[in-house]
This record gives C-alpha cells, structure tokens and sequence, in this order.
C-alpha cells in the first residue's frame, strides 16, 4: 500500500489535470466531443480516487478519512463526483473545469499531508466518528460546488446547458446541510461515548457549530425575495471560506486536539 498510494495520487493529478485541458479546448472551440473526451478522462480520475480509497480501506480496516492526505481526497471525491452529477443531468460541461481546478488544488494539498494510515486510538474507533467525519467532509465537497457556482451567477457564466445554475446550487447546499446536520448529530452522540458529554468548549467543535447555524440561515432565507440572486452567490461564497476556516485555519491559528487538525 505504500508504494500503491502515491502512484494512485498522482494517476488521479494526472486524469484530472489532463480533463480540464481538455474540457477548456472542448468549450472553446464548442466540440462536443473534446468536451465529452474532458468528462471521460474526470471519469478516470475519480474512478481511481475510489480505488485509492477502497485499497486503503480494505489495507487498514476502517473508512480512511483522518489526516489531511485522507480528508482532502474524500472531499475531492464529493466534488468532483457532484460536478459529473451536474454534467450528465442538467449539461454542465462548462462548470467542471471550475470543480477540476478546485479539485486539483485540493489533491496538491493532500499531498503535503502523511500518506500513511495509523492503527486508531480506542476513542475514534467506533461507526459514530466515522460518520461524524465522513458526512462532515462529503458535506465540504457539495459546500465547495456551490461556492463555485456563486463564483460563475455572479459573473455572469453559463454553468448549464439547461440554464440550471440555480437548481444545482440549491441541490448543493440542500445535499450538504443534510450531511452536515448527520455529521453534527453522530459527533455529539460520538463525544458522549468518547468524553462522556454530548458538548465541550473544543474551539473545532465550536466553530463546527457556527458553520452549521450559518447554513440553516442560509437555507432559510434562501427562498426569501430579498436574498435570490447575488446575494444567495455571496452567502454561498462566504459560507466556504467558512469551511476553509474550519478545516484548515483553525489546525494552523490555533492548538487544538481534533483528530482532523
């Protein structure tokens, strides 16, 4: 396995790298076909995403998703695998660049990150923190897609063939609440069994719950008449520097005892 997760790492910058180059010839010269060879090669890159993590689950026992390296490529996985979603239900070729580009920042971060995988310690090892993280990163990646998607309203680009700019947005924020509200609903019942309370003063867990009343506000003024438009691609914008906050500021600003910091 060690040998197998850089080479797999670097497959997937390679496929990633070489759909977007091919999907931004394929936009601009309007060929159908350079855009569809950009989507099959995203294919390829998130197909040996998910082998990378099915080795290395099966190599370890449990769902690899603490660590940077870990953490980064799940979420890559949530984004990039919600960007094909888009593409093949509403012909959002335009917007996967946009969601490739991201992805491959987020890999060339991973691989900053230890690759290797750890025996875990007797109060991570049970499903509840497993699904505490795993819904938690799932829902950065859907978080990220509709940031992006704020990015290309707000300019004024078309993300979808079908003009769906707006539904794709409310799918991303609506899928990602959902996994985000599951994600603080096992980290309390995990903290409970873990630490003997379902709340502690953790500033991760603290800033965790700002970003989780953030978007419940977004989600109920999303439909409001004053909120529709630009101001929705903001809240979207500013609700993922939230998220970088959370999952990278804090780890870098202050000491913290999070297994993800």
């Amino acid at each position: 396995m060690a040998e197998f997760t850089p080479t797999v790492h670097n497959l997937s910058l390679v496929l990633y790298g070489a759909a977007l180059l091919v999907s931004l010839v394929g936009l601009a010269a309007r060929s159908r076909r350079g855009t569809g060879a950009g989507v099959a090669l995203a294919w390829g890159g998130l197909l040996a995403q998910g082998g990378l993590l099915g080795v290395r689950w099966a190599a370890v026992g449990y769902l690899p998703v603490t660590g940077l390296f870990s953490t980064l490529h799940f979420l890559t996985l949530w984004l990039v695998g919600a960007a094909l979603y888009f593409v093949h239900r509403y012909r959002a070729q335009p917007f996967l660049p946009a969601a490739l580009t991201l992805g491959l920042a987020a890999l060339g971060m991973a691989g900053r990150g230890r690759m290797e995988l750890m025996p875990l310690v007797p109060a991570l090892d049970t499903p509840l923190f497993f699904l505490h993280v795993a819904t938690s990163f799932a829902a950065y990646g859907l978080f990220a897609a509709a940031a992006l998607l704020g990015v290309y309203r707000t300019l004024g680009i078309p993300g979808s063939g079908l003009g769906q700019e707006r539904r794709m947005l409310d799918e991303c924020l609506y899928v990602g609440y959902i996994l985000f509200s599951w994600c603080m609903i096992a980290g309390s019942l995990w903290a409970y069994l873990a630490w003997g309370s379902y709340w502690t003063w953790r500033i991760k867990g603290l800033w965790s719950t700002v970003l989780w009343f953030y978007y419940s506000g977004v989600i109920h003024v999303r439909t409001r008449p004053g909120w529709q438009d630009r101001p929705l691609d903001l809240l979207a914008l500013v609700g993922f520097g939230l998220v970088l906050f959370t999952f990278l500021g804090l780890g870098l600003l202050f000491e913290t005892s999070h297994p993800l910091a």
